[in-house]
């Protein structure tokens, strides 16, 4: 029985991954297929110069300080902006091209970690499960793409998740697994300093299980010593970390109080946007306690809210059965850890309600932590259904399937916009149309932009000859138009000389007045409108 138990485990294992090997090599070629259809995000025409000057600092031999009073980026870490610069260097397509495909490639890398912490933590059918739930999680593959902040460090964050959680689980650390936490630790706050809450998350389980090891029994020096043994796999890592974070991100290392500046250029926002809230314009600094579990509720494919659930029921009826010792159990840190990265920042955010925008990109780096603890608990209801009734487990199966071929076929439908979906609760895209904010980052301009070409082309192609340069306004980003606009179009910024006029994110100031204007551009998904081009040359004197 041993035996056939064992097979039984092997057959299992090897189909399992063998699934999660067909996933990722679907979405290789996926991304090297669509890499190059998404548009410009406005944040991207800053952060390519940032990559550039970060490159030249190393360069010039360290002369060229420029990244170091650049705008306000320099308070910002610059792995993602200098690997993509690096990139460039020998790319054969251009600067923002290859940022998309270093963004849609680093996805692979981070859906890798998520694979093996899942694997670490439930199994290779888990593991799957979670793969599976991520690549199709649409907040999460749109962002990879044009996100040079947020993407990178909610992958990089599983990554530091993984090796915490084999740190947690290893009676003696390893040199890999040290090397490891140190480098994803590094890379992390080498992107963004709100990584340096995964190192009070680290400080958090660390305590915990300090506590439940500490023996009243024993000498205050053996306690000691069981501290210090738990406490150096983690102390030999952090000083990799700051270096890694110093080779990514110079200006922190520049002076000692640098670090604190950023800390304080991050608490204290000084931008506070207007967005659109449930159908109202919001002030960023006024948004409700309850905002960020709304959007991510809102955003989050279905199945990831049932899993959410159960791994909630199921961890509330286990929990009831703890004692002290249970919190020294490898296994409960490792869980501990992995909650306390989804937990902690929900809790910040309602406790302190910061200054958030743009959906829930500013906490992009709890979602796959959620996804995988949402997955786990799926993984553990069809463990459950198994045992009272297979049947009742196969139809689980079946709908978590078609449920992720649907979803699936809605991210092929809304491409390349991703980023900006919403689930069934929220009506889908077209239901979120007019109550939340939609492309915020000017994504669908790259399309709108083609489209006046191409209206402009279809002109003289009639006979109607247009001027020979028109004049465009955009409200937005101008690159993010003017990068696929032909030499006959020119961007102005003078509404009243424009012959066309972009628009799309009704938030933005510069769009909320439309002009007068018969739409000959709409750029839309599933009823939504995302951008547009108006015709003003018919309103003029």
């Amino acid at each position: 029985m041993t035996a056939i138990a064992a097979t039984e485990s092997n057959t299992g294992r090897s189909w399992a991954n063998a699934a999660t090997a067909l996933i990722f090599a679907v979405l290789a070629a996926v991304i090297l297929l669509t890499f190059q259809d998404y548009g410009i995000s406005w944040d991207e025409e800053l952060h390519v110069p940032y990559g550039q000057k970060l490159l030249a600092y190393y360069t010039s031999g360290f002369a060229d300080r420029s990244a170091f009073s650049f705008i306000n980026l320099y308070q910002y870490g610059g792995f993602f902006d200098l690997l993509s610069a690096l990139v460039s260097a020998i790319s054969p397509f251009g600067a923002y091209e290859t940022r998309h495909l270093v963004g849609g490639l680093f996805f692979l890398v981070g859906l890798f970690g998520a694979w093996r912490l899942t694997h670490l933590l439930a199994g290779p059918r888990a593991a799957l499960i979670a793969v599976a739930c991520l690549a199709t999680t649409p907040v999460l593959y749109g962002h990879s793409f044009i996100n040079p902040k947020d993407a990178p460090l909610a992958w990089l964050g599983i990554w530091v998740a993984y090796f915490v959680c084999r740190a947690l689980g290893e009676d003696r650390a390893t040199v890999r697994t040290i090397i490891g936490l140190g480098l994803s630790l590094g890379l992390a706050l080498g992107t963004r300093i709100i990584a340096f809450a995964f190192i009070a998350q680290i400080g958090a389980v660390l305590a915990i299980k300090m506590l439940a090891q500490f023996d009243a029994g024993l000498t205050w020096r053996d306690n000691t010593q069981r501290f210090l043994a738990a406490t150096r796999p983690f102390a030999v890592a952090m000083p990799l970390a700051f270096l890694v974070m110093a080779l990514t991100w110079p200006w922190s290392v520049q002076s000692p109080l640098n670090i604190v500046s950023a800390f304080q250029g991050s608490a204290n926002q000084f931008w506070h946007p207007w967005m659109l809230w449930a159908g109202e314009l919001v002030n960023a600094a006024d948004l409700p306690r309850s905002y960020l579990v709304v959007i991510l509720a809102a955003k989050l494919p279905e199945y990831v809210l049932l899993g959410t659930a159960i791994a909630a029921l199921f961890g509330a009826i286990h929990i009831r059965s703890w004692r002290k010792a249970t919190f020294a159990a490898p296994r409960t840190l490792q869980y501990l850890y992995v909650v306390l990265t989804v937990v902690v920042p929900l809790a910040a955010f309602a406790l302190w309600r910061p200054s958030t925008y743009n959906g829930a990109r500013h906490f992009l780096f709890l979602v796959p932590q959620l996804v995988i603890l949402s997955t786990i608990g799926l993984d553990r209801a069809l463990d459950a259904l198994s045992r009272r009734r297979r049947a009742f487990a196969v139809a689980l199966a079946v709908l978590l399937v078609a449920a992720m071929v649907r979803e699936a076929a809605v991210m092929a439908r809304v491409h390349p916009y991703q980023y900006l979906s919403f689930n069934a609760l929220a009506g889908g895209l077209g239901g979120a149309y007019g109550r939340f904010e939609l492309d915020y980052w000017g994504v669908s301009y790259a399309e709108a932009a083609r489209g006046l070409a191409q209206f402009l082309e279809d002109e003289r192609a009639a006979g109607r000859t247009p001027p020979s340069k028109s004049q465009l306004f955009v409200c937005g980003a101008n690159t993010s138009a003017a990068y696929y606009l032909p030499d006959t179009i020119a961007i102005t910024d003078d509404r009243t000389q424009a012959d066309f006029f972009l628009g799309g994110d009704l938030t933005n100031p510069r769009c909320r007045l439309r002009p007068e204007g018969p739409a000959i551009v709409e750029v839309k998904r599933e009823g939504a409108v995302l951008s547009y081009v108006l015709d003003l040359r018919g309103g003029r004197p």
